[in-house]
């Protein structure tokens, strides 16, 4: 769907048409992904068992199972893709030092100031095989949208009323934040999606032992972490080993919840800045007014819904947007069929639906 919204043409050869790129045995961005992904899934599911938290492990006991679970996950990866060469090899090592410095400052954090507790990992919805059902929405004329996907990480708290706080926590390899403008125009909605889909959850208690989810945030975290320069290792991880926090939570969140996701109040892991009464600070982008945030995720399930409407009329046109210098076809795979001059287009600009009166104005490249 965020493929649709970038253009109408690159979803139709991709998920109209089912084009795909030739698949080659090699360690790329996306298979350097999915062994993170499924470590830490393994990682979430072996704690499971032992019916366990994350919090309840120290930095170092975590940073040992993600070791263990990256070696013998390494062996079998992909039919031995991360044994293949010396170079996979190396690059094995290095992404599992990386995931155990990440475990190693979440799990401190986690025991330190966060009241959330992961509850589920690689979480799927509307798959073939999957044991939740997908997100109906109606669309009028007996069209309906039923959206899948699979969630790198649901964080709950739980409260006495049998209902608990929802976070949703998407893994990336560098740094991603939310932008508004390709919020609204449907580029960027797929974290707030999926909190909308726990947020119409049909059978909660089954899979959270809870009866009712309430959204409380998503976000995305870099797996590799920012970390302030220093002259030695040791001197940006301080005596404790733990660097401080490297890795900042991006995305948007009900400010309601602020006491639940940073107990110590030092805003060290989410973005927010409180006046000295304790209010939100004037201009905040990621920390909203419930209202606000409600209104977020309400303007997402519209807009799936004009995009779903959109599908069924058959739009297939190539309209890519653009947004300053940003335009989405210098990443597509399907240039090559589209055919379109750069330099001649008329690309779809982005801009603020109340700044132009509409959702998206073509013009002049």
């Amino acid at each position: 769907l965020e493929e649709f919204a970038q253009c109408p043409f690159k979803f139709f050869v991709r998920s109209g048409l089912r084009a795909g790129e030739r698949k080659i045995f090699e360690l790329d961005a996306r298979e350097r992904g999915s062994f993170q992904h499924e470590v830490l899934k393994i990682f979430h599911d072996d704690l499971a068992k032992e019916n366990k938290r994350w919090r309840d492990l120290t930095p170092q006991e975590a940073r040992e199972r993600i070791r263990v679970i990256a070696a013998g996950l390494g062996d079998s990866f992909r039919g031995g893709l991360m044994r293949d060469t010396a170079q996979t090899r190396f690059e094995t090592g290095v992404m599992t030092e990386s995931l155990q410095d990440f475990i190693a400052v979440i799990v401190a954090w986690m025991r330190g100031q966060y009241e959330f507790d992961p509850a589920a990992a690689e979480l799927d919805f509307g798959g073939k095989d999957s044991r939740a059902a997908a997100w109906e929405m109606d669309l009028g004329r007996g069209h309906k949208l039923a959206l899948q996907g699979r969630i790198d990480r649901v964080d709950l708290c739980r409260d006495p009323d049998d209902s608990a706080f929802a976070v949703v926590v998407d893994y990336k390899s560098g740094d991603k934040k939310l932008d508004a403008l390709l919020i609204e125009h449907g580029v960027q909605l797929q974290l707030l999606a999926y909190l909308n889909a726990l947020r119409h959850w049909k059978n909660p208690r089954e899979f959270f032992g809870v009866e009712k989810l309430v959204p409380a945030g998503v976000f995305y975290v870099n797996l590799r972490g920012q970390f302030e320069s220093g002259r030695t290792r040791d001197e940006v991880l301080g005596e404790s080993g733990v660097a401080k926090s490297p890795y900042r939570h991006n995305g948007r969140f009900d400010a309601g919840a602020l006491p639940k996701l940073d107990r110590a109040g030092a805003a060290d892991q989410f973005n927010y800045r409180l006046n000295q009464d304790g209010s939100l600070r004037k201009g905040s982008t990621e920390a909203l007014p419930l209202a606000e945030f409600e209104s977020l995720l309400d303007g997402i399930e519209t807009r799936l819904r004009e995009m779903g409407r959109a599908i069924f009329s058959g739009e297939a046109k190539v309209d890519p947007y653009r947004k300053g210098a940003e335009i989405p076809c210098d990443f597509c795979d399907y240039r090559a069929v589209c055919r379109i001059d750069p330099w001649t287009h008329q690309y779809r600009v982005l801009r603020p639906a109340k700044a132009s009166g509409s959702a998206a104005v073509p013009a002049a490249s």
